[in-house]
């Protein structure tokens, strides 16, 4: 195998993070392809905790990493981002960091946007972590977006800014709120543009060379595939399209070069936001799944819906990315349950479904039909070998196989890097 594509297959916070750290070692470049700083990846060593939400994690392993130009990159995060890392002693610079030049510029207006309009929808709100993903994705769409390239030319700039700051000043005016400064935006990318430009590449250019296509890339995505904007539970979804095919027109490569595609997937499933979850568990047991699982958003602290494994939902994100296999994380989080539940099929009204519908109407109404297990009730935190794992724990891995027909080949039994079991060979 030369390259590899990892991608959340349920509504996000599956361990993305971790497993791109624990595989990046394996590879010469990893790219992030979409997603902004509404990101979270948490990478845990000894008692060293990184939590990344712009920065490619192949950065912890002192990889050459790059942001593609699907992403969007809010500069101001990303210079804090970079210095809180050279904090901890990570090595960053242009030599092993690069942004594509045709990425979008994520400005303050967008974000006091996205806060405006989730007040306003108030009851009918989205989820949106605030941090103006949104409206930046809708300004590339309009092409009144600013690109990096754009930070090169100061006249320029003063232009494009001056277009997109009025276009967004009448909406909060229409809202009764304080418009925005041109002229304050305009001095703040003034200020850190030479910190960023450095970092700016034409990424197409660079990673087409008869050196760089001899070498192995990784390929990092930000959120789950459920949050795609097309395939996605809309509109409970980011703003962005997260199925591996989107590395390809973010790096400007062939489609072919993404190579294998591994899916990551709790052992248990969870949502942060709004939108339909057909597994979600209100008692007490998605409490202590919560408390368990530390299910907090490592960027917004907001606590995670919590729920069972979904079958049903994990074919539909394999269906719609090409998932080859599977890495399957927070198995521990399940220690204490005596009996524990994957959903296989749905129910709605008396018909039996066996697919997961797009429609959010039927979505809310469906009940889950859930295989009742009994639980392995011992500690599989810290496991390295398949071996010493629980036979309960070992067979409710098999039912997943099963269910979802494709191969579970990495298994993660904790927080730390290490604490992952290798089940079978990544083909």
């Amino acid at each position: 195998m030369k390259n590899l594509t990892i991608v959340g297959a349920q509504w996000g916070d599956e361990g993305k993070g971790k497993i791109v750290d624990y595989l990046s070692s394996k590879f010469d470049v990893v790219l992030r392809f979409q997603g902004g700083h509404n990101a979270g990846h948490t990478i845990v060593i000894g008692k060293e905790k990184f939590i990344l939400s712009i920065l490619p994690s192949g950065l912890i392993r002192n990889k050459l990493c790059i942001i593609g130009s699907n992403a969007v990159i809010d500069p101001i995060h990303f210079l804090k981002e970079v210095d809180l890392l050279k904090k901890k002693k990570i090595k960053i610079s242009n030599k092993n960091l690069k942004i594509a030049n045709n990425a979008s510029i994520l400005l303050p207006i967008h974000s006091i946007i996205d806060q405006v309009r989730e007040k306003e929808l108030s009851k009918k709100k989205i989820g949106t972590t605030g941090k103006g993903i949104g409206p930046c994705y809708e300004d590339k769409v309009a092409r009144r977006g600013l690109k990096i390239y754009d930070l090169e030319d100061l006249n320029t700039l003063r232009v494009r800014l001056k277009n997109l700051v009025n276009f967004h000043n009448i909406f909060l005016k229409n809202f009764s709120q304080k418009r925005v400064s041109f002229d304050e935006t305009f001095k703040l990318l003034k200020s850190i543009r030479k910190k960023v430009l450095p970092f700016s590449i034409d990424v197409s250019e660079f990673i087409n060379t008869k050196y760089f296509l001899k070498k192995k890339f990784l390929f990092e995505g930000a959120q789950g595939l459920m949050l795609d904007i097309d395939h996605g539970t809309f509109p409970f979804v980011t703003s962005s399209n997260t199925i591996p095919a989107i590395a390809a027109v973010s790096i400007g490569i062939k489609p072919s070069k993404i190579g294998h595609i591994l899916g990551v997937v709790k052992a248990y499933t969870t949502r942060v936001g709004e939108g339909p979850f057909p597994t979600e568990i209100k008692t007490n047991i998605g409490l202590e799944l919560a408390k368990n699982g530390h299910e907090f958003g490592s960027v917004t602290g907001r606590p995670r819906r919590c729920g069972w494994f979904d079958a049903v939902q994990c074919k539909k994100a394999i269906n719609i990315a090409g998932i080859d296999s599977i890495a399957l994380t927070k198995i521990d989080v399940l220690d204490n349950f005596k009996k524990i539940k994957i959903c296989y099929q749905y129910k709605l009204g008396k018909k039996i479904i066996h697919s997961m519908p797009s429609s959010n109407k039927i979505l809310n109404n469906i009940k889950p039909i859930y295989l009742t297990l009994e639980g392995w009730y011992t500690k599989t935190s810290g496991i390295k070998k398949k071996k010493s794992l629980p036979q309960k724990a070992q067979q409710f891995i098999k039912v997943i196989e099963k269910l979802i027909n494709i191969p579970i080949v990495f298994l993660s039994t904790g927080p730390d890097r290490n604490d992952i079991i290798n089940l079978k060979k990544l083909n």
